[in-house]
């Protein structure tokens, strides 16, 4: 028989560990889980909960009070501390003003997209290159008239009687408006190199 290396008393020693073989260590014998009797149950009781008012934290370093299973034969139990990361909720909900702004920005810039789509951007376009350096006064200008226009013609669907067709008839007025803000936006010096 070939001498002993350092490898073949390392794998012997696992084994006798483990439990295999004929020189095995004796393993430690785990009593069974039992259920909770009543002496259990009230020192369950003197847990309290979090307050409901306050928020959880997001983290926990604790004892773990759980019992603990049985563990397979050969397989170590982790320590008794253990870290527990709950996910984070969120901070607070989109603000109304922020969602009045989202909304306004999407049904603006669909209109003004619209507004391109059919023709009438490039003519501002035009309109604004040429009046030189009057044409910031001029799209301003431009874009109060169409307001004015949009907001009288909105007179005639009233909001109350149908929600819908007053917002659809809104964004179709303010397509003039917006186009010509899409067009000076466009028109500033650099905007598009």
């Amino acid at each position: 028989m070939a001498p002993e290396g350092a490898d073949e008393r390392r794998i012997r020693s696992l084994l006798r560990r483990r439990g295999v073989g004929p020189d095995a260590e004796p393993q430690p014998v785990v009593p069974a889980p039992r259920d909770p009797d009543w002496l259990d149950r009230l020192y369950a009781d003197e847990q309290k909960p979090e307050p409901a008012g306050e928020p959880a934290p997001w983290w926990t370093v604790r004892k773990d009070p759980a019992p603990v299973p049985a563990p397979v034969v050969g397989e170590q139990q982790a320590p008794g501390v253990h870290v527990t990361i709950t996910p984070a909720t969120p901070a607070r909900p989109v603000s109304d003003r922020k969602a009045r702004i989202r909304w306004w920005v999407l049904r603006r810039g669909t209109a003004a997209g619209v507004g391109w789509l059919i023709g009438l951007g490039p003519v501002v376009q035009r309109r604004l290159e040429e009046s030189g350096q009057g044409a910031v006064g001029f799209a301003l200008l431009l874009w109060l008239v169409a307001w004015f226009v949009a907001a009288k013609l909105l007179r005639f669907v009233p909001r109350e009687a149908i929600p819908e067709v007053h917002d659809a008839a809104d964004w179709a007025a303010h397509i003039p408006s917006a186009t010509v803000l899409l067009a000076l936006a466009l028109n500033t010096p650099g905007a598009l190199s």
